[in-house]
């Protein structure tokens, strides 16, 4: 027996962990690259003064300077306004750190996994539902061709 034990669908020929967290992986990454594409559509005109306004309004929110993946638009406004450590020390914060990354990183994939599974037990409740429906009908058909002698 493997040291990894892999938890596996029924059929044995899929690792139901391993699909999971490639979901999530992939909602999240196409979730961020959508915020950052209507971002960067809403703000295309506006000036790198506008723009550096918006960030110091979020990191006086904050109290600190906020990570780009804070950010709705991140990725857009660190290309825009260049080096964000630089900026950090323009606006007066202290630049992030890869520690608050990668906190910023788990809570942004414990959001997602949440949603997932919100999504999952949805579908799950839906088939359940489908599944009575059709024990119903059939039941009422069972009982209508046994009140009516067809079979």
């Amino acid at each position: 027996m493997p040291k990894n034990k892999q938890n596996m669908n029924r059929a044995g020929n899929m690792d139901i962990d391993a699909w999971r967290n490639k979901q999530i992986a992939m909602r999240l990454k196409a979730r961020l690259e959508e915020s950052e594409r209507r971002f960067a559509l809403e703000h295309a005109g506006d000036t790198d003064e506008a723009l550096r306004g918006y960030v110091r309004h979020r990191a006086a929110v904050l109290g600190r300077m906020p990570h780009p993946l804070e950010l709705e638009g991140g990725a857009y406004l660190h290309e825009r306004l260049g080096d964000w450590a630089k900026l950090s020390r323009q606006l007066g914060y202290r630049p992030p750190g890869p520690q608050q990354e990668k906190q910023i990183r788990q809570r942004l994939r414990k959001r997602e996994e949440e949603l997932f599974a919100e999504e999952r037990l949805a579908i799950k409740k839906r088939k359940k539902q489908i599944k009575r429906l059709r024990e119903q009908k059939a039941e009422a058909a069972r009982r209508y061709a046994a009140g009516t002698g067809q079979r």
